[in-house]
């Protein structure tokens, strides 16, 4: 694909990849997507710029924000308004970690995309090294937010539903395991800028590469007692290369690329391993 294709527009998801910052929706084939939530509309824009056709979902009436061209109000937390497979892509960028039912919302996700789709999901990272200390310091990602309450956190009300902040941020172990449960395979991770202060710690990192292979170790001795079962060696070395990589150990931001599986020939249902997911129907 030609590097002018690649190269990052505003509003796109930008990643670090390779090098270089790439565009992610422009490195993709157009297609039908769900913006949600859409915010600004900044991103929805952009995607349509790019060729995509583009349906942008708020909680909050468009008329407060920058209109897109389909605009619907409809609650993250609840059943999506659309029929089964009715997008290419879904594009959920900072929302999750504001969502109560965040498996309800990935399993819906899954409903709406056609098998082969993929999603796109961003959320704080909590595993680069900076929150992990802030985390071993206070319990929290950031030392300078402010300590998660019941009146600082809600940013709005209304008699159906609170509007959270940062109240249900998530890491890539509860990431990658509701994704793989609710039908998407295929999990890549980036980020789009790196933590300085992660970065000055990196001398650390053979410490957690030591505490990961403790870690894989003893679970496998684990799973040998009677009614456990062992990982497969691909899904620790997946989990292991991903928790470990440049994006998680540096990144302020965990972008999750993910493709949604077909469901099997006989529509059965059973716990996922590389290559075969969930069926979420």
């Amino acid at each position: 694909m030609p590097d002018s294709q690649l190269r990052p527009i505003e509003g796109d998801v930008v990643v670090r990849r390779r090098g270089r910052r790439d565009g992610l929706f422009g490195a993709m084939k157009p297609g039908i997507v769900l913006d949600i939530p859409a915010g600004g509309a900044i991103q929805s824009r952009a995607l349509a710029d790019l060729g995509y056709r583009v349906v942008s979902v708020d909680l909050f009436p468009a008329a407060w924000r920058e209109p897109a061209a389909a605009w619907i109000c409809a609650d993250a937390n609840e059943a999506l308004p659309f029929r089964d497979e009715s997008f290419d892509y879904v594009l959920s960028r900072e929302g999750i970690e504001h969502l109560e039912d965040q498996m309800g919302f990935l399993r819906d996700c899954a409903r709406v995309i056609r098998p082969g789709g993929k999603i796109v999901l961003t959320t704080p990272n909590l595993m680069h090294l900076s929150a992990r200390a802030s985390g071993f310091l206070t319990g929290q990602r950031n030392l300078r937010r402010g300590l998660m309450n019941e009146i600082q956190t809600p940013r709005s009300r209304n008699p159906r539903r609170i509007y959270h902040g940062h109240a249900f941020m998530l890491d890539y172990y509860r990431a990658r395991y509701m994704m793989r449960l609710a039908g998407f395979d295929h999990l890549e991770v980036y980020t789009d800028r790196w933590s300085p202060t992660s970065v000055a710690m990196s001398p650390i990192v053979p410490i957690l590469w030591m505490a990961m292979k403790f870690s894989a170790a003893a679970s496998a001795r684990n799973a040998r007692r009677p009614g456990h079962r062992p990982p497969r060696d691909e899904v620790t070395r997946e989990i292991i290369g991903h928790v470990l990589s440049p994006a998680l150990l540096y990144g302020k931001r965990m972008v999750i690329v993910a493709e949604r599986a077909a469901p099997s020939a006989d529509g059965a249902t059973s716990f996922p391993g590389p290559g075969r997911c969930l069926n979420p129907a």
